[in-house]
C-alpha cells in the first residue's frame, strides 16, 4: 500500500472515523475506503458469512470503491473474520434464499428477516418496496423472493386479540364492547373499501366513537 493511504487511514483512525471496529489487520482499509460511503455503524450492524460480505463488497468494488485488488481482498478478510456471523444458516433453505443474500445483504444482515412475519400481500408490498432501490434484481427474481418470505416468516395470529378483518359484526361488539350500530359500521366500511391496516383507519368510520376505538387498539389485530 502506498505511503500516503497508509498516513490517510492514520488520520481516520486518530480522528475516532474507525471508532468500534476490532483491532486487526485491514482496520484501517475498512475505515479509509468503507466511510467514504457509509458509517461505522452500518458497518458494524452488518454481519454476515464471508460469501455474504465477499457479494457486498465486490458489489462495492463494481461501483467504484477506491482500492486496488489486494486492498478489497485484505477488506474482505478484515470483514469476514471479525464481523462475520454465518447467519445467513438461520435462512431456511429454498428458491429465493441465494436472491436474498445476493441483493438483500448490503443493507441487511441475513437474521434481519427472521425477525418479522408477514401475510403474503404484506410482504408483496416490502418486496416491491425494496425492488425499486434495488435495481439488479429481476421482477422472476422478486416474486421468488416474496413466495420465499411468505412461506418461511408467515403472519401468525394472536389468539388473544380480534382480527378485525376477519371479525363479523357480533364478534366485534362482543369482543370490543362497541355497539350493534357502531360494529355495523366498521364491518360496512371494511366490505366498501377493504381490509383496515391498523386501528387509526377506524376513527373515519361515519358513526364509530373514536375515543371507544382508542380504549380497546390493543385489542385488535389486522
Amino acid at each position: 500500500m502506498a505511503r500516503g493511504s497508509l498516513l490517510l487511514g492514520a488520520a481516520f483512525v486518530a480522528c475516532g472515523w474507525g471508532q468500534g471496529l476490532p483491532d486487526a489487520p485491514g482496520k484501517d482499509l475498512v475505515t479509509k475506503v468503507c466511510t467514504e460511503c457509509h458509517g461505522i455503524e452500518r458497518i458494524l450492524n452488518l454481519k454476515l458469512g464471508r460469501d455474504a460480505w465477499k457479494t457486498t463488497v465486490d458489489r462495492m468494488a463494481a461501483q467504484g470503491a477506491n482500492a486496488t485488488k489486494e486492498e478489497i481482498e485484505s477488506i474482505l478478510n478484515y470483514l469476514a473474520k471479525n464481523l462475520g456471523a454465518e447467519t445467513e444458516k438461520d435462512l431456511p433453505e429454498g428458491p429465493g434464499k441465494q436472491i436474498i443474500l445476493r441483493e438483500c445483504t448490503a443493507c441487511h444482515a441475513p437474521d434481519h428477516f427472521t425477525k418479522y412475519h408477514h401475510s403474503p400481500e404484506e410482504w408483496q408490498v416490502i418486496v416491491v418496496r425494496m425492488g425499486q432501490r434495488v435495481r439488479s434484481a429481476t421482477t422472476a427474481e422478486l416474486e421468488a423472493v416474496q413466495k420465499y418470505l411468505a412461506a418461511n416468516f408467515p403472519k401468525t395470529e394472536d389468539s388473544t386479540k380480534l382480527n378485525i378483518n376477519k371479525a363479523t359484526a357480533q364478534e366485534i361488539r362482543t369482543r370490543l364492547g362497541l355497539t350493534a350500530a357502531e360494529a355495523e359500521a366498521i364491518v360496512h366500511y371494511r366490505n366498501e373499501h377493504g381490509d383496515y391496516r391498523e386501528w387509526g383507519e377506524m376513527l373515519v368510520v361515519y358513526g364509530v366513537d373514536g375515543r371507544k376505538i382508542k380504549a380497546v387498539k390493543d385489542l385488535m389485530s389486522f
